[in-house]
């Protein structure tokens, strides 16, 4: 089979060979749509030769120089790698465009380049984003006449952004589209009917820059000032967009150029994200929700797991559910206390998923200790002041269930809260002994061994147990234990605000309480601000850091981030002054003494005060041995994620389908699917407290805090996100950062496309619906704006923006 195809030449069945992009110009060409003239080199070629240089094979490179000399001229050698421009990702420049290549030892550098470009760093990145393993792509290069537009750009034939999908969206500069493409520039853009072609909006962009034979140059100031396409060229270009997407049968974003009056297409690729698209699942969320809705009203709100689980994973939201479950860890400590969980519960947790972030459902949650709750959190108090829900606290109401009712349960209810009360003091007495000598030990030396084992040559089938075993090991047994510091830390906290209260005020008291707990440490091993201390001191070296602290991380409840042992990078960052400050040795008896308790006072203050030190420090030693266990658990995925290839996408699969990839089913593909779901569910603004009685409030723009700094750009991706700003004007500067943030920059090239994995947000000074930023935004699931100049200037990186990706709005809301 020839190695060099005339895009003519091609058929429907060569698809594999000639990649996404081949395949689509010469179906289009087939079709009659004014496509410029050109040839593929296929993959074969590419699997052939890549490896040992495209010279190496005389016959291909004779076959490619007299393809060339019969197109002749000036050539545009583009990169069309197999899964190109397919429905789930258009690979927009993530391999190479070669524009203006003149001769034939120029074509065959071009054609080489495009081969290279498709193991770049960014390259695989993107593959890894959408769940495309490496070994399922290969090379074709297409070679075609260079049009040399005198306007050139793009053409949605249904804006993204538009829920009745009646428009189209056109946006345009002078010369090669590249410089649109690119995001160099802020090109014209026009809002079109789609049926007419109508003109319905148009906006001057900032032309500055064109590109002519693959060469910059500035564009005259008089042709800045003035629209770059007449509405008899906006009519032409409606009319070939209904012709490429009645073709396809699909909405698609079209790459065009003008020369000389005739229209050129250069590429047609799949919108792969729509606002019915967006609309649809944001119903599917909303929908959801209401069959988790209390007969009484619910109040979701993000609070305590919400903080240290931001947007977890499937898998780790799988398996965190049984250290939360009422039959899981939670649930047995409230046992071991003297609670009574609702059994209807089973493995429901107080907390949902809404929208792909954890919020606590304070309906819910009270069953979580009781079947029949004697108290639960005020609705209408909360409905009246949202804010009050951020720190909920539970209100009494033992008649919740109707006076007789209530009635008739009052001699129990108050005899289960008196026995919680009475055994949680009797075990605080002497649960950190018991912990330290009986609880911690085994469990520690066990996962310490099960991290230094080595799994290579472990049977698959005992791997998926050994996962099994050490999950509810860790989550249900070990946890029902590790989690009772802090119900003892608790508790040792609000009986001394009570106790201070009479006399200092509710607000003086808290914040008295607050001065008792600083200073408070976890023990020697797990002291990670000591160790810190150490090491800076030269007391300990790196290595005995990692031993100890090697099972750590930054975002550590999420499975899917590596831990210090992987890579230590994040914890270089960490390492503090020589020094501590030094506690505060007479704050108890300072605050007493404020509060003129008497002796039997003082005494019971003493009590709580030793207490709340002793288990604030030891929840943080607990936590620090659970996440030894959590740390095994990553060890069995990372291994099934190695053996098969996954490349990460083990943490997008929840542990009943673990089954099916041991029997070797490729699961990539679903992982891919909720690695875009999730993406565009993040994209939903989701308030911080949340009502059943208005569950549309999801996706709905939150108001702009009064005092906010606002500014207006161009639409290009729908969502909206909040987040601390990363101001770069090169990728390379991102070292160190969490993920999470808002990426500010000029523009966008592949370089950027790591960071949009870890962003939730993108602002840019300038580029259009087309650019690179854009189409890669909507595929990631970002909110994203451009045109907006010097907003690299106006944003300092660490203020916290908010980015409306559907009005195209960005607003700094906290410095």
């Amino acid at each position: 089979m020839p190695d060099v195809l005339a895009l003519e030449a091609i058929a429907d069945t060569d698809g594999p060979r000639v990649g996404g992009k081949g395949a689509s110009l010469a179906a289009t060409l087939r079709a009659g749509l004014p496509v410029p003239p050109g040839f593929v080199v296929v993959t074969d070629a590419y699997r052939r030769t890549h490896s040992t240089g495209l010279r190496s094979d005389s016959i291909l490179t004779q076959s490619i120089r007299e393809a060339y000399r019969a197109l002749g001229g000036t050539v545009a050698v583009r990169s069309s790698a197999t899964g190109e421009d397919g429905a789930e990702a258009s690979f927009a420049g993530q391999q190479e465009t070669i524009l203006g290549v003149v001769g034939e030892e120029a074509v065959l550098d071009a054609i080489e380049r495009c081969w290279k470009s498709l193991q770049t760093d960014r390259a695989i990145a993107y593959r890894r984003q959408k769940g495309i393993p490496d070994d399922a792509v290969a090379m074709a290069v297409v070679v075609q006449r260079l049009v040399p537009a005198e306007t050139a750009g793009v053409l949605f034939t249904r804006d993204p952004l538009d829920p009745v999908a009646n428009r189209m969206i056109v946006e345009a500069s002078y010369g090669l589209g590249e410089a649109v493409v690119s995001g160099k520039v802020t090109p014209d853009r026009f809002t079109l009917e789609f049926a007419s072609g109508r003109v319905l909006e148009k906006t001057q962009g900032l032309k500055t820059v064109r590109v002519v034979d693959g060469r910059e140059e500035a564009v005259p100031e008089g042709l800045q000032e003035a629209f770059c396409l007449k509405e008899d060229e906006l009519e032409r270009l409606a009319e070939l967009g209904r012709r490429v997407e009645a073709f396809y049968g699909q909405p698609r974003d079209i790459e065009w150029a003008i020369v000389e009056g005739q229209v050129y297409l250069l590429q047609a690729r799949p919108i792969t994200t729509t606002s019915a698209d967006r609309d649809a699942i944001r119903r599917e969320i909303i929908d959801e929700l209401k069959t988790k809705v209390d007969p009484r009203g619910t109040v979701w709100v993000r609070y305590n797991l919400s903080e240290i689980l931001p947007r977890p994973t499937p898998m780790t939201w799988a398996v965190v559910q049984r250290l939360l479950a009422a039959d899981g860890g939670v649930g047995l400590m409230n046992r071991d206390l003297g609670g009574d969980p609702d059994p209807v519960l089973g493995s429901l947790t107080a907390f949902d998923l809404v929208a792909g972030r954890p919020m606590a459902n304070l309906a819910r949650m009270p069953r979580l200790q009781f079947r029949h709750p004697p108290f639960e959190y005020p609705f209408a108090k909360y409905k009246d002041n949202p804010a009050l829900a951020l720190d909920p606290k539970p209100v009494a109401n033992p008649l919740r269930d109707g006076c007789l009712v209530g009635l008739l349960r009052l001699p129990g209810t108050i005899w289960r809260l008196w026995r919680i009360g009475s055994r949680a003091a009797k075990r605080a007495e002497s649960f950190s002994e018991e912990y330290r000598s009986r609880i911690a030990p085994p469990f520690v030396a066990a996962a310490r061994a099960e991290l230094a084992r080595d799994y290579s040559g472990i049977d698959p089938e005992e791997l998926l147990r050994s996962f099994t075993t050490w999950t509810e090991r860790t989550l249900v047994e070990f946890a029902r234990d590790s989690l009772k510091p802090t119900f003892f830390a608790d508790a040792a906290w609000t009986a001394l605000v009570e106790l201070l209260t009479p006399r200092l005020g509710e607000a003086r008291a808290r914040a008295a309480v607050a001065e008792l707990s600083l200073g408070a440490e976890p023990d020697a091993d797990a002291n990670l601000a000591g160790s810190l201390l150490d090491l800076a001191n030269g007391r300990i070296d790196r290595a005995a850091l990692l031993d100890r602290f090697g099972h750590r991380a930054a975002g550590e409840m999420e499975l899917a981030e590596p831990r210090w042992s992987e890579d230590d990078a994040a914890l270089r960052d960490l390492v503090p002054g020589s020094t501590k400050p030094k506690a505060d040795d007479g704050v108890f008896d300072r605050i007493v003494g404020e509060a003129n308790l008497a002796a039997p006072a003082r005494s019971q203050a003493k009590l709580r005060h030793d207490q709340l030190r002793t288990y604030l420090g030891l929840r943080e030693t607990a936590k620090h041995h659970l996440l030894l266990g959590y740390a095994v658990l990553r060890k069995h995925l990372l291994e099934l994620d190695h053996r098969h290839r996954m490349n990460g996408d083990i943490f997008y699969l929840v542990p009943s389908e673990l089954v099916r990839v041991v029997a070797g089913e490729d699961l990539r593909p679903l992982a891919a699917a909720r690695r875009a779901r999730q993406r565009l569910e993040l994209g939903f603004e989701v308030p911080a407290v949340l009502f059943s009685d208005d569950l549309d409030a999801i996706g709905r723009p939150i108001p702009i805090p009064a005092g906010a700094v606002e500014f207006a750009g161009t639409p290009l991706s729908a969502g909206v996100a909040e987040g601390p700003a990363l101001v770069l004007n090169d990728p390379s500067e991102a070292k160190g950062v969490p993920d999470g943030f808002v990426l500010v920059c000029p523009s966008t090239d592949p370089a950027w496309v790591p960071l949009f994995a870890r962003a939730s947000a993108l602002v840019m000074e300038t580029g259009g619906v087309l650019s690179h930023g854009a189409i890669v935004a909507r595929e990631f699931g970002l909110p994203a704006v451009a045109g907006l100049p010097a907003i690299t200037w106006q944003i300092r990186s660490g203020q916290r923006v908010r980015v409306d990706g559907g009005t195209g709005r960005v607003a700094i809301v906290s410095a």
